[in-house]
Parts: structure tokens; sequence; C-alpha cells
């Protein structure tokens, strides 16, 4: 559904505000949000429904195509028989039940290397999907990208041969139980002559191929027939007595289990198993700049909340700030987004400009710098949209001593939500920092307040004069 969804948005955005505002209320994280607000736009367009009538009807058309494999088997038991005459040849009848089936069980295999390949490598699994997608999920944009989802999702997670092939795998071993049946019963209650015929051929070839054919069932208990009943068996004149009929009676059938039944089952399983051991990949690639862009209008219309908080103020008294600090003032920008515009434009000639984007290393820097000038004012730039945490909280401690005064700076305030800007003042008032450090919307506010600052520190150093 999910993967539908941005296919269907690839040619237009929905209109989905209602839908993100109610998925951003959620407190699960990324990518849960995601796949609500495509469930939930699913059922709007009626993609669920679509997607629940395939789940009910995909047995049925795999039922109706295994009715097909079985009228099909029984054909090929009765092609290869020759009701008229009584006589059946063994070769054209290998030919005739295997020979199709080795050639798409050979370009399933071929299939299985190139894991790119949409066909799949199975044309009765194609089939099936086809005929599935077209009476269930319909025509139009809806029906289309959600066939092309599954067959993407597929694809990613390399499952889509082996999802075709299990059902490919599953009509063939149906066919050839029905083909089984239909030659065993035929065999079993009318009289047939079993031999081979060749006008081109070396006729010791074909015992040659006859005993080569026969070593794998003979492992499993089927008849070998020896070289003087297929020497007998290639002679219409005097073939083989009713003993020996039985042995390549039993030699056929051996050949069509072993070399068409059991394939077709063990592949069978093998898709089975692989499945179970690859399902887990079955997911959308959220790494995707589609679902980033989602992913952000979510986190957009997202509650203000403050991250790394601990319900409570830091324990300890606040420090108190730097006495004698004489230094020029230094404004910082502390974590800034990196589309903010760093430094500032018409700064003072004499403010001094840091920047630390978080790192413990970058952070280090500054206070280290700061230390070292004592500034007299010092004003903090942080990005307003972002959220306050407890390294922003140690920073301002860290630098309350530093300086003779310390300001709040929120770069972005006119950009910022409310709910925003209500976080940081909420923040300082719950860590103890609003009652000495001065917070701001705009710069020219914060170094007009260290501008009084130092004003009011002069006047009091001249009224302390004698």
């Amino acid at each position: 559904m999910t993967e539908a969804i941005r296919l269907i948005e690839s040619a237009g955005p929905l209109e989905d505000q209602s839908i993100l505002r109610q998925v951003a209320r959620s407190a699960e994280p990324a990518p849960a949000p995601l796949v609500q607000r495509a469930r939930l736009l699913g059922e709007r367009l009626g993609l669920a429904q679509r997607l629940a009538r395939a789940r009910d009807l995909a047995p049925l058309v795999l039922m109706a195509l295994a009715a097909l494999m079985v009228l099909t088997g029984l054909g090929l038991a009765g092609t290869v028989v020759d009701a008229q005459a009584r006589r059946i040849n063994v070769f054209a009848a290998l030919a005739g039940l295997l020979g199709l089936h080795l050639a798409t069980l050979l370009f399933w295999l071929l299939a299985l290397l190139l894991p790119g390949d949409r066909r799949g490598g199975a044309l009765a699994g194609r089939l099936w999907l086809g005929l599935t997608a077209r009476a269930a999920l319909g025509r139009g944009r809806e029906g289309a990208a959600l066939l092309e989802a599954g067959v993407r999702l597929l694809e990613r997670a390399r499952l889509l041969p082996w999802v075709l092939g299990f059902a490919s795998h599953a009509l063939w071993v149906i066919g050839f139980a029905a083909a089984l049946a239909g030659l065993l019963a035929a065999l079993a209650f009318r009289r047939y002559t079993l031999g081979w015929e060749t006008t081109l051929l070396d006729p010791t070839r074909f015992a040659s191929a006859v005993h080569a054919l026969a070593w794998l069932p003979g492992q499993l208990g089927f008849p070998v027939p020896d070289a003087a009943l297929v020497r007998a068996a290639g002679d219409p004149s005097a073939g083989p007595d009713a003993a020996g009929q039985a042995v390549l009676a039993w030699w056929l059938v051996g050949c069509v289990v072993v070399y068409g039944l059991l394939p077709r089952l063990l592949c069978a399983l093998a898709c089975v198993l692989v499945w179970r051991l690859r399902r887990h990949r079955l997911q959308p690639d959220f790494g995707d700049a589609a679902y980033r862009q989602v992913q952000a209008r979510i986190d957009a219309l997202a509650p203000a909340q403050v991250v790394d908080a601990d319900g409570a103020p830091a324990a300890g008294a606040l420090p108190a700030a730097a006495v004698g600090a004489e230094g020029g003032p230094v404004l910082l920008g502390f974590e800034l987004d990196p589309a903010t515009p760093w430094p500032p434009a018409d700064l003072p000639a004499d403010l001094g400009v840091l920047a630390s984007d978080g790192g413990a290393a970058s952070r280090a820097a500054a206070v280290g710098q700061i230390a070292a000038r004592q500034p007299r004012q010092l004003v903090v730039a942080c990005q307003a949209g972002a959220s306050p945490d407890r390294g922003t909280e140690r920073l301002l401690r860290e630098l309350l001593p530093l300086a003779g005064g310390l300001h709040l700076w929120l770069a972005g305030h006119d950009t910022a939500t409310a709910a925003e800007r209500a976080r940081w003042a909420r923040w300082l008032h719950d860590t103890g920092l609003g009652a000495v450090v001065p917070c701001h919307g705009d710069l020219s506010d914060a170094l007009a307040a260290t501008g009084r600052a130092d004003a009011s520190s002069s006047a009091a150093d001249t009224a302390r004069r004698p």
C-alpha cells in the first residue's frame, strides 16, 4: 500500500493535509507515520478494497489454473498412448511429457541468476499474477500502481522469481500428478506394446540413452531395462514379452516421476523456504527522496516537545557571571541549521564571532576561546525551530562564569512557529536559566542589550570612583 501511494504521487501529490495532521499526532517513530498515512490514503482511494479482493481471488485463480493443468496432464497422457494401435513410443512419450517442463524449468533457473529480471522466469506464475491483477485490481492508475508496487517490492527483496516460481512449480506438480494418474490408469487396465522407433538415429544410442535415463529412477527402486530388452523393444516384429513390457512401463513412469514430478516438487519447497527467509525484506525503501519529503512534512506538524528532557531542572545552583571580564563582546553560533547564514551580516566591528556544530571537539574549542577572551558580554545563537536539550543547558551553564553577561538569541525566530518559540521560553523557565539568561528573538535586540549592560557597568564604575 505504501509503495503504491508513492507511485501514484509520482504523477502529482495527493491532498493529505487532514491526514498529515492526524498522523503527526501519533507518537510512533518513523517510518510508522508513513505507513499510517499510506493506509489512510489507500482507504480513501479504494486501494484497501482492491487488495482484499486480490487476496480472495488469488487462490481461486490458482485453483482454476490447477484444473486446467489437470486437463492438460490428462491430455498429455492421452497423446503418448495410441489407443488404436495400442503402441507407445517411449522416447516420444518422454519428449511429450517432459519437453516443455524441462525448457521452462531451465528458464526459471536462469532467471535466478538475473535478480533484476522482471519476468521472474516462471511462465505459469506470470500467468497467475496477470490474471489475478486483471480480475481483482482492475484497470486505471490505482490498479496499475498496486501491481507495480507489488512487483517492485518483490524485486527489491529478491523474491519475485521465487514467488512466481512457486505458483508455476505448484501447477506443474498438479499437472504431472494428473498425467501420471492417467498414464497409470491406461497401463493398468489396457494392454499396450512399449517400444521405440527411429529412421535416422543409431539404435545403439537408444540403448545407451535408456540405461542413462534409468540410473536415477533405479536408485529409487524403479526397474532398469537390460540391453536385450532394449534391443527387443526396438524390433516391432519380435517385441518384449509381458514381463519386459511391464519393465518398460515402469521405466517410463519412473522417468516421469524422477525427471518431472520430483524436480518441480523440490523447487516448490525451495521457493517456500526462500520466502520464509526473505519475507522480512518486503518493505519500501524509506530512504527514497519521496519518502523523506513526506516524513519532513509530518515532522513539521508534530507537536513540539523538548528533546532529551529529564523532567526536572538540573541539580545545582547556577554559576555567577564573571566579575571584571573586560574582553570584547562575542557571538557564538551553537548547533545552527546549515542553511542559516553565518556569520550574520552587518555585525559590529568589535564583535568576535565563533561557531560550534555541537560536537565535542568544536564545543571544547569554542569554550576554550571564550575562556581566553573573557568577554564582557556573550550572545549564544541557537536555532529557534530546534528542540533545546540538556546539551544546550550544559553549554549555557558552562559559559555563565566565563562572561560578564550571557544572552540567548533564537536565530530564525520570525520563521519559527508560536509553539516552537514558546518551547524555548518554557525550557528556560524549567531549567532556571531564564532568570540569568535573557532570550531575544532579534540579534539587534541582543546586541543592544549587551551594549546597555556595558554602559550600566561603566556608569557603576564611575560612580564608585572617589
